[in-house]
């Protein structure tokens, strides 16, 4: 069983330029910061626990206010595909 899954992240707010920092919840570091237009996806590698799931959450914003929010999914699985809100 593989220790790590990758998962897409995809902006599905309704603005451009959306400021996203994700953290592993398995080891509670960041797994990457991303600057996402509408639609765009991030590729995003996190820990697996022993059934090979992860747990993830994310902050994001925008530079202007208009979205200032954060979300947490638990049970990714390799190749999930999770949004922002």
């Amino acid at each position: 069983m593989a220790n790590t899954i990758t998962f897409s992240l995809r902006n599905n707010q309704m603005t451009d330029l959306v400021n996203v920092s994700v953290v592993d919840q398995s080891t509670n570091q960041q797994a990457g910061s991303y600057v996402l237009n509408r639609d765009e996806s991030a590729s995003v590698q996190i820990t697996a626990d022993s059934w090979g799931k992860g747990s993830a959450s994310w902050v994001f914003s925008t530079s202007d206010g208009s979205i200032n929010s954060n979300k947490q999914q638990d049970g990714i699985a390799d190749g999930d595909e999770c949004t922002l809100g």
